[in-house]
């Protein structure tokens, strides 16, 4: 066991040395799609100066390809995604970056749905309701001079009938 340890010892030790790095191609192609990435996020969230209601990602116009062709040579250059907006801040104005959404616009699109399903609450409480108050009041309960009474005048209308 003691033998072996030093030849493990040497292995550890020239096994990072012998490791080819990686061809340069290769790094170059990944920071490329890196570079391609973060010019795609950063054109989604910002602004085209030059297609009204459109991210510059989506303006179709020469101005916004080339305007994108230039991020990317910043990106390539080094800066930073903070450095990028403000020289485009600076060129285009404050209206190039989208403000933050507020927390509620997530709710929106749900807005029409839970108002329809208030709305069908309230008919069906006003629907049953009514149907409530349309019925007849219940007979009320007839007492023993009542039950006579009622007799009486139920052998008159039969004997009234018969004649």
């Amino acid at each position: 066991m003691r033998a072996y340890l030093p030849l493990l010892l040497s292995l550890f030790l020239v096994g990072p040395a012998v490791a080819q790095p990686e061809p340069p191609a290769a790094s170059a192609a990944s920071s490329e799609a890196d570079a391609d990435r973060r010019v795609a996020a950063l054109a989604e969230e910002l602004k085209s100066p030059f297609c009204p209601g459109k991210t510059l990602m989506t303006c179709t116009s020469y101005q916004a390809y080339q305007l994108r062709k230039e991020m990317h040579e910043m990106v390539q250059q080094g800066l930073t995604d903070t450095q990028i907006i403000a020289e485009l801040k600076i060129r285009y104005g404050d209206d190039v970056q989208n403000p933050p959404q507020p927390w509620y616009t997530f709710f929106v699109p749900l807005l029409p749905y839970v108002l329809g399903g208030i709305l069908v609450l309230l008919v069906v409480r006003h629907w049953l309701r009514r149907g409530k108050a349309d019925a007849p009041p219940p007979a009320p309960a007839v007492g023993s001079e009542d039950a006579e009474r009622l007799a009486r005048l139920r052998a008159r209308v039969a004997a009234s009938d018969d004649e």
